[in-house]
């Protein structure tokens, strides 16, 4: 079961590199919606870093013994 959680964290690290780098979390000229006051690119990007954190810590309790 560990493993198959492992390679899905893999799987999710690879998927939210790429959105962080698309269109969808840094478009092109835009800054709204706000939350917080803080611009659209912004909070998607903590967003995201909170995304990749739980992904990570999520892999490291469920990494394959060797």
């Amino acid at each position: 079961m560990k493993n198959k959680i492992w390679k899905l964290t893999a799987i999710i690290s690879l998927l939210l590199a790429v959105v962080t780098f698309s269109p969808l979390v840094i478009p092109y000229n835009v800054y709204v919606p706000e939350l917080f006051g803080l611009p659209y690119t912004l909070w998607t990007g903590i967003l995201m870093s909170f995304l990749m954190l739980a992904n990570t810590i999520l892999a490291i309790i469920v990494q394959p013994k060797k």
